[in-house]
């Protein structure tokens, strides 16, 4: 069984408090045992090598000892390890000033230095004692560096139980540093993986079907987005699931009248009801388009959701396209009794794609046909307008009820009756229109009733424009 998320991370947050307080504490260490090799002189922290050294290069720079009586005192702060803070440090720590001496080969003294030293008088001067370090040139003794103290020592002389102490000192501060960073992490851990628990169970139950489970979100962060987006996500596919089932039923419901029709039609065939003539074929003729009509229309439109809807763009003479469309459609509007005029401004082109664009004029001149009554006058009209065209169609039907305005776009919307679908319709005519529009980058509404009359409908459709387009796409 895989580790949960928590445990892997309280494991790597202890291995880091772990491994940071043994550092600390070997650093300490390390650091206080080097201070006991240290000497002290005129507030100035050294080891004796580091004199050594820099007293040889003295003497072969100056070629002997010349000056040194005055020089010592620059040449032991050029060898410190600290200044007036390491003089403190070192008083603090049990140090304090030793004598240095230095002396030539045949011991006489060169130069003193250190207030311990000096305040031992002449007896000290004519016999300076110490530890001797002696001072070599090229594998020649030169000198000898007489130093009169002690390094930094313990209680005990060794320095061994200030080590301890300091260890155990640094040891101590570290377990609690590292007690407060483990509840820490224990806190942080649990603001990390709290939401990760509650998305995986979100998550889990979206997989099981329950598309209303949604987690809650708090704070702006990484997680914060990852929860609104997997909410977006939720509230998308409940959403599509939905329209998924109300169009498998809207589907079923308009499969179901044509093959009923046709299934009638059949029957009464066979029972010899109606005699078989060309006449009486008619009906399942007419059925059958309507049915080829519903598919090809469901096709266009499932395309156009999907984003797979081609489009074969080019300049439209829209003059040409509203004449050719409405002329196509005047012989129906006529055997209705009803007018159709249109009125296109001068030199209006577009960058679209003809036939498409063709198919949004069609299917809003049919339902407009559809629901102007005998009498009536249905008006065209493309101006320009907001850098773009804008093409509308008004009819002189009864109107659309305000309820069923913000729906008329929705496939299979059944509103008011008396704007019902007539035979031949697919119902989807609306609804590919504005899938068509969009994808145009363009606008489709509708007004009822229409401006400045009582009654009516008038449908907009608003495209941009041949620089507009060209632009967006360069």
């Amino acid at each position: 069984m895989s580790q949960r998320l928590w445990v892997k991370l309280l494991g790597a947050f202890t291995l880091i408090i772990v491994l940071g307080v043994a550092t600390t504490v070997l650093l300490t260490r390390q650091g206080a045992a080097t201070r006991f090799s240290h000497f002290m002189a005129d507030d100035q922290m050294f080891q004796p090598e580091h004199l050594q050294e820099d007293l040889a290069t003295y003497y072969q720079q100056q070629g002997g000892w010349q000056g040194i009586d005055t020089g010592l005192r620059q040449v032991v702060r050029s060898a410190s390890s600290g200044g007036m803070m390491g003089g403190m440090m070192g008083h603090a720590m049990g140090m304090y000033d030793s004598g240095i001496a230095l002396v030539d080969e045949n011991g006489q003294i060169l130069a003193l230095l250190g207030s311990r030293s000096q305040s031992r008088g002449a007896q000290n001067r004519a016999n300076p004692t110490g530890q001797p370090w002696p001072i070599r040139v090229d594998g020649r003794q030169v000198g000898i560096l007489l130093i009169d103290g002690e390094p930094m020592r313990g209680t005990t002389g060794d320095g061994s139980d200030l080590l301890s102490g300091v260890t155990r000192a640094a040891l101590i501060a570290g377990l609690l540093a590292g007690l407060v960073a483990f509840a820490l992490a224990i806190v942080l851990v649990r603001q990390i993986t709290h939401p990760l628990t509650a998305l995986r169970d979100a998550s889990s139950r979206v997989g099981q079907g329950d598309l209303t489970v949604r987690v809650p979100v708090q704070g702006q962060d990484e997680l914060g987005q990852l929860g609104n987006a997997f909410n977006r996500m939720a509230a998308a596919l409940e959403t599509q699931e939905t329209l998924r089932r109300h169009l498998m039923a809207d589907v079923a419901h308009e499969l179901r009248t044509p093959l009923t029709a046709i299934q009638g039609t059949v029957e009464a065939l066979q029972d010899g009801i109606f005699p078989l003539t060309a006449e009486s074929l008619d009906p399942i003729h007419a059925e059958t388009l309507l049915l080829g009509r519903l598919v090809e229309d469901l096709r266009t439109l499932a395309n156009a959701e999907a984003g797979h809807l081609s489009l074969d763009r080019a300049e439209v003479e829209m003059g040409e396209l509203v004449e050719r469309i409405v002329s196509g459609l005047l012989p129906s509007a006529q055997q209705a009794g009803i007018r159709l005029e249109w009125q296109v401004t001068p030199a209006t082109r577009l960058w679209a794609d003809s036939q498409r664009m063709g198919q949004v004029l069609s299917n809003l001149l049919s339902n407009a046909l559809r629901h102007t009554p005998a009498g009536g006058k249905i008006e065209v009209a493309v101006s320009a307008q907001d850098g773009g065209l804008l093409l509308s169609v008004q009819d002189s039907g009864p109107g659309i009820a305000a309820a069923d305005l913000p729906h008329i776009f929705d496939r299979f919307y059944r509103g008011d009756p008396s704007r019902s679908r007539g035979t031949g319709s697919s119902g989807l005519g609306l609804t590919i229109a504005r899938q068509l529009v969009e994808a145009h980058a363009g606008r489709i509404w509708a007004v009822s009733p229409a401006p400045g009359e009582e009654r009516g409908s008038v449908f907009f459709v608003w495209l941009p424009g041949n620089e507009k387009v060209k632009r967006e796409k360069s």
